[in-house]
């Protein structure tokens, strides 16, 4: 295997790179904040009323300078090694700014005894936002020339690893950062062979034209990777150690620290945040209580004359189904079905003598849930969520689906995304459960609010069509 050497009288001196601190965008973003201060003042107020050189205006000025420093400490939107794709950039941006703006009303209140002027202040906003981020865009897009260019070398890693690896330099270095290939035992696509592992020590001695390091994995002994490191450091050159399990998750994953240990683990889904969890539990208390207050009360007596003259017996219907963290609570429904033995183990299905008409009708048009409304006010299920299987079902389908149980952990649904999908009624295939499975684990992953409310508008609109699955 070929070696690849510089000779230390052919290249320059190594010296220690400086810190690379974002003192451009810094600068950058401070200056887009007073200008647009000050447009705002200049459209608020005109040009012969506005006084900069005011007490009032210079104090105002100061705060919001001041202001915009802590938050920006706060919200780490200098952080010159993570570099985050824009759009999380202008999402600390704008957090940035609402809080700046929060603090700025409170302080101007309090100091002049007056509120903000609000076109003043949504003026502000406004222009702070978006000259902030055209210059953010800006910037980024300077990023991309190589005045910042740099050399590494991989060990190890799979081809899978090495792809990823491109894709993020590409993204955070583009054009800057060139590959002088890789040390391991079987060659990889797209980078050159140094050699093997044992040959990475020489390599270092030849004081290589590198500045990182990309560390995946080798079968060097703990004495001889701590050898390697020691190289490194003394030549300046920085070692980072890239997990190469990363392709075992099969989503996104994320670091965490657990005391001076990095661990990875599986990307948490936004229903895990409090704040999501507070948001969409407190949109299932006034929706159901809007259901609860406004159109039970309406359709409760009509639903129930009509069940019990066509099949006397109770109106409700409360069946034990699998809930959230997979226990067990008692949903509640119209009766649907004449009363019968079977209705805890067999599901309904296509044709069934069990439903009687008014049942077929309320099974339909999904008016046969509307009780479980009660479920949600009592906090056992969300207006939005998996459907709440039977404990039978759940045991089954575990056995062989398996990221089943992945969807107890969000709470069941009146409906939810693989209803609106099409997947409804009986789960009597595999596949069947197999693509509701899909759905339900894609919306825990990926839940908004605004999904929520997607999927209640197309319930509505399935329910007035009638939905071929219902039965």
């Amino acid at each position: 295997m070929g070696l690849i050497t510089t000779s230390p009288l052919e290249r320059e001196k190594r010296v220690l790179a400086p810190i690379p601190h974002r003192y451009d965008l810094i600068i950058t973003d401070y200056a887009l904040l007073n200008c647009a201060f000050f447009l705002a003042a200049l459209v608020t107020y005109g040009f012969q009323d506005f006084d900069l050189g005011s007490s009032h205006n210079l104090v105002l000025l100061l705060v919001v300078n001041l202001t915009w420093t802590g938050m920006a400490i706060v919200n780490e939107i200098y952080r010159w090694y993570e570099r985050i794709r824009i759009e999380d950039q202008l999402v600390k941006v704008f957090k940035t700014l609402i809080g700046l703006m929060a603090i700025v009303i409170l302080v101007h209140y309090t100091f002049f005894s007056e509120p903000l002027d609000t076109r003043f202040f949504f003026t502000t906003f406004g222009l702070a936002f978006s000259l902030i981020s055209v210059g953010r865009v800006a910037n980024r897009l300077r990023e991309g020339s190589d005045y910042k260019s740099f050399n590494y070398a991989v060990v190890g890693g799979a081809q899978e690893n090495v792809d990823q690896l491109f894709q993020a330099f590409d993204y955070c270095f583009p054009g800057s950062a060139k590959a002088m290939g890789r040390f391991g035992i079987d060659p990889v696509e797209g980078l050159s062979d140094l050699g093997d592992f044992s040959d990475l020590k020489s390599y270092l001695k030849s004081d290589p034209d590198i500045s990182k390091l990309i560390y995946f994995y080798s079968n060097l002994t703990v004495e001889q990777e701590r050898e390697i490191f020691d190289l490194c450091t003394a030549q300046f050159i920085e070692v980072e150690v890239a997990p190469r399990v990363t392709t075992i998750f099969p989503r996104s994953h994320k670091g965490h620290r657990l005391g001076d240990m990095t661990m990875l683990t599986l990307k948490e889904e936004p229903l895990h945040r409090l704040r999501n969890k507070t948001v969409k539990r407190a949109f299932d208390i006034v929706f159901s209580l809007a259901v609860v207050l406004f159109i039970f009360p309406i359709m409760m007596p009509i639903v129930a004359i009509l069940i019990y003259l066509e099949d006397p017996g109770p109106i409700f219907f409360r069946q034990e189904r699998s809930g959230y963290r997979n226990e067990i609570f008692k949903m509640w429904k119209f009766r649907s079905m004449r009363v019968n033995d079977n209705a805890d183990t067999k599901q309904a299905t296509k044709g069934d003598n069990r439903i009687t008409r008014i049942g077929a009708f309320l099974r339909k048009t999904s008016l046969d849930e509307f009780p479980q409304f009660i479920n949600v006010l009592f906090g056992q299920m969300s207006v939005v969520g998996p459907r709440p299987h039977m404990v039978s079902h759940t045991e089954q389908y575990a056995r062989i689906i398996q990221p089943y149980m992945i969807r107890h952990k969000v709470k069941p649904g009146v409906t939810g995304l693989a209803q609106i999908k099409g997947y409804r009624g009986p789960t009597e295939e595999v596949e069947k459960m197999e693509k509701r499975v899909k759905y339900d684990v894609w919306y825990l992953e990926n839940w908004t609010i605004l999904m929520d409310v997607r999927c209640i508008f197309m319930t509505v609109v399935n329910a007035i069509r009638g939905e071929e699955n219902a039965h």
